[in-house]
């Protein structure tokens, strides 16, 4: 499976899944963000229309959000420097979930500064 990596555009005030977030909820036309704001993380999930939260994935390119969500994620992540921002994810088969750890969150510095896969310490199997 690819790395699940959300794209934080603070000025654009979207939310970008990347190719591995796409696949591992299988193409979803919506998805349900939730906050977990005791544990600072953010959990994507596909879900139908009539869902309860949900928000339209949108097909071109795929993001959700809106500048008031990405207010209080950085606001709930402490995130005080200004900038865009990316962050590794891992899937819960079990849930049919994507689970981010906000604090873990960087900065992106520049263009095509973003991995395209999680670096590896090289103790992985």
């Amino acid at each position: 499976m690819n790395s699940l990596i959300l794209t934080f555009s603070m000025g654009d005030g979207t939310i970008t899944l990347n190719g591995g977030i796409i696949e591992a909820l299988g193409h979803p036309k919506q998805v349900q963000i939730r906050l977990d704001e005791e544990n600072c993380q953010l959990m994507l999930r596909a879900c139908d229309l009539e869902e309860d939260q949900a928000v339209v994935v949108q097909e071109e390119m795929p993001q959700v959000g809106g500048r008031r969500l990405l207010k209080r994620i950085s606001g709930l992540a402490g995130w005080r420097e200004p900038g865009d921002r990316y962050v590794y994810g891992v899937y819960l088969p079990d849930y049919g979930a994507a689970i981010f750890n906000l604090r873990d969150a960087r900065l992106l510095s520049g263009l095509n500064e973003m991995p395209a896969s999680r670096p590896t310490t090289g103790t992985e199997e």
